[in-house]
């Protein structure tokens, strides 16, 4: 492993947190990365601050969770310790370094700002809506009909609702190429300012969490509360009691402090009459899926070692989660997923019972992204 020499600003940063740390371990129990780099974290950023250097792969081995500091008594940050020393590396390194998935997530950025596979704001009353959904890069590359069937149910509850295909930039920030990110973000932005946004309704917890922070003079809401409080399809209301199957609920992290969608989320589930099995490491405390800080690209080893012990916290055999990148990271750790709007709007899994969804190759995700600005662009204006 390479080492990286640190400035005296960032060793700075690392004995605060070091100082507070008390080596009690509590993070380590549930961290993907931790366990494997070291005894405890006192000591990790101890010799950090004493040799001035760290391996540049155990920055990209964090998968930027946050669970370490909600277990901690101390409250030591290392998951905004993490993030700056990629942020760090990035600058020193003029860019993402190679070995850490720079072409991999170049590649998903230059595409998912490209014409073929995005859209400007779409309504069916025009190119302007004050109120736009906006379901993120892993929903439209799972199912484009999905994605419609959400949109026209917006239209129905929140007529004028409008649609914008575009991602929110976050596989840049997470990397730590702030640079990049403010590029592809500006994008989103004059989308937003062109259509005179007020208000964006958002599927994917990333999406909920970026926008909320970079565009902060627009409401965000997530789409779990919008559903919660409008009901669910008629078609689908108390369906899942006829199942005779109790899944486990699996919060994402992204949203690990946002109770209001824990509960909308449940609210929901109560509403299709589905049994849920709360986990262990549920809400504030949820475990990261393994996906988080784009770990799958800079760590794979790691990360697929992650899914399968998240995937193997359940007594069901079966997962309902309403992050899609989750959905495909329990299927890679081993056990059946599906996403929560495949029980709200796909009335055939209660006749076929088929509760898992299949792995998504790079392909047939594209072709789905592509697929799915050719649905909008043809019903809306």
């Amino acid at each position: 492993m390479k080492e990286l020499k640190l400035s005296r600003e960032v060793i700075e940063k690392i004995k605060v947190e070091q100082d507070k740390c008390s080596g009690c371990k509590l993070c380590m129990k549930n961290c993907p990365m931790l366990d494997t780099y070291c005894n405890t974290p006192k000591e990790l950023l101890k010799d950090a601050v004493e040799n001035k250097a760290i391996k540049t792969e155990i920055p990209y081995s964090c998968a930027l969770c946050g669970y370490c500091t909600e277990v901690c008594p101390k409250k030591v940050d290392l998951n905004e310790l993490f993030f700056d020393l990629r942020r760090f590396i990035v600058l020193q390194n003029k860019g993402v370094p190679k070995e850490f998935g720079r072409t991999t997530v170049n590649y998903h950025q230059k595409n998912s700002f490209s014409k073929p596979f995005t859209t400007s704001i779409k309504s069916q009353q025009g190119s302007n809506a004050e109120r736009v959904f906006f379901p993120g890069c892993s929903l439209t590359a799972y199912s484009p009909e999905l994605v419609l069937k959400v949109y026209e149910y917006l239209n129905e509850q929140l007529p004028g609702t409008g649609i914008l295909l575009k991602c929110c930039g976050k596989p840049t920030q997470s990397m730590g190429d702030e640079a990049a990110f403010e590029h592809y973000y500006s994008k989103v932005k004059a989308d937003f300012e062109a259509g005179k946004v007020k208000e964006v309704i958002t599927a994917c917890q990333n999406c909920y969490k970026i926008i909320s922070k970079h565009s902060p003079d627009i409401k965000v809401t997530s789409l779990w509360e919008v559903i919660a409080k409008e009901g669910v399809p008629s078609g689908v209301k108390n369906r899942g009691r006829e199942l005779g199957i109790r899944f486990a609920l699996h919060d994402p992290c992204p949203t690990r402090k946002e109770d209001k969608i824990h509960t909308s989320v449940r609210n929901i589930l109560t509403m299709l009459g589905i049994e849920i099995e709360e986990l262990k490491y549920t809400r504030n405390n949820t475990l990261c899926c393994g996906s988080g800080g784009m770990l799958s690209v800079t760590n794979n080893e790691l990360a697929l070692k992650h899914m399968k012990k998240v995937a193997n916290q359940a007594e069901s055999n079966y997962f309902v989660t309403y992050c899609e990148e989750c959905v495909q990271s329990l299927i890679r750790g081993g056990t059946q997923a599906v996403h929560i709007l495949d029980l709200l709007f796909n009335e055939e899994i209660y006749t076929s019972k088929n509760f898992g969804q299949s792995s998504q190759g790079t392909l047939k995700s594209w072709i789905n992204r592509y697929n799915g600005v050719r649905l909008i662009n043809k019903i809306n204006k």
